[in-house]
């Protein structure tokens, strides 16, 4: 087992966006590496993440738990739930657990027969479509039905690793400064809102029905209804989601959407959102029908004091089956323990 610090702080907070954006990176020492070599002693395939248990062939021959990627985050590189397997013999690159004691680490690179499995340092910064099945058509969308994969895009690291520079009031600073894994309501598989769940790179699928359009992504199985036959939020109830209405602007979706339910994650990572945030989104078909822009603005006086506005591209990808996963317990609370 060998370590280094080659990466600071800020830049390897970009680089594991399926955990940052559900918890801190408190449990892991980010400024140190560590190599190991091993068999599989099992592999989970759960969200809100996947884990290793490696046996150590070398050194002290410890059993590691190593953290990876949402399911639908490994999907974007062709790995599915057989990808590893029990008995396989791998070599990871990883964070080590801050506590000695617990081994622990946070998956970086992963080979196997020393082929390049898994580089989650290129998740944040490659915007490249995943690659598509053999063979396959290059892809068009007519509409915005079907499945989608959102990509690693600018407003990812700007809502999780760089919630830190957006303009806050100061409760707003308050409140990231003292986040703690302990309040994230993913560690009882409560449910994520927009923009944060919105601009995680895992696959969705939007159907289009007669008054309402669904979305839904597979992390965790959520899903968002956009009312089409309403321009009023007259009447409604706050939630988690809150109340979308929704209305087509050329070959744009423009949806509005008020009554949210306090979120602890409600505006960023760490930061809080009041039930006076207002969101208006916009997705807009890219000539082709290849892919889409997702775009935001976002306002919340009670945490922010000026609107925030991010983007993500989206890629058309029917060619992937979709396949919502649902929270696990255990896997959750494991995954956002300190």
């Amino acid at each position: 087992m060998s370590s280094s610090r080659p990466l600071t702080f800020a830049a390897l907070a970009l680089t594991m966006p399926g955990a940052y954006a559900h918890h801190s990176p408190a449990a892991y020492d980010m400024a140190a590496q560590v190599t190991i070599e091993g068999t599989v002693a099992n592999f989970e395939w759960a969200n809100p993440h996947a884990y290793v248990s490696l046996q150590e062939t070398t050194g002290e021959k410890r059993i590691w738990q190593i953290e990876l990627l949402s399911p639908s985050s490994l999907k974007r590189y062709g790995w599915t739930a057989t990808t590893i397997a029990s008995g396989d013999r791998i070599k990871v690159l990883a964070h080590p657990g801050r506590d000695p004691a617990r081994n622990v680490a946070f998956l970086q690179t992963l080979e196997r027969s020393s082929t390049l499995l898994l580089d989650a340092r290129r998740v944040i910064t490659n915007t490249v479509p995943a690659p598509q099945s053999p063979g396959a058509p290059s892809f068009s969308a007519k509409s915005f039905a079907g499945t989608w994969l959102t990509l690693p895009g600018p407003a990812l690291g700007q809502l999780l690793g760089g919630a830190g520079t957006l303009p806050m009031t100061p409760k707003g600073a308050a409140a990231l400064a003292t986040f703690s894994d302990t309040e994230n309501p993913g560690r009882d598989c409560g449910e994520y809102t927009a923009p944060v769940y919105m601009v995680l790179p895992i696959f969705r699928s939007i159907e289009i029905g007669t008054d309402s359009i669904v979305i839904r992504g597979e992390e965790f199985g959520q899903e968002r209804t956009i009312h089409m036959n309403r321009t009023s939020h007259d009447g409604a109830t706050a939630s988690v989601q809150g109340d979308s209405i929704g209305r087509s602007e050329g070959e744009a979706l423009i949806v509005d959407t008020t009554h949210f339910a306090e979120h602890r994650l409600g505006i960023a990572g760490g930061l809080p959102s009041s039930p006076a945030k207002h969101l208006v989104e916009r997705f807009q078909l890219q000539p082709g029908g290849g892919g889409l822009i997702y775009t935001f603005t976002i306002e919340d006086p009670a945490y922010l004091t000026t609107a925030v506005q991010g983007m993500s591209p989206w890629s058309y990808r029917p060619d992937v089956p979709f396949q919502p996963l649902e929270c696990n317990l255990e896997n959750a609370r494991r995954f956002l323990s300190e």
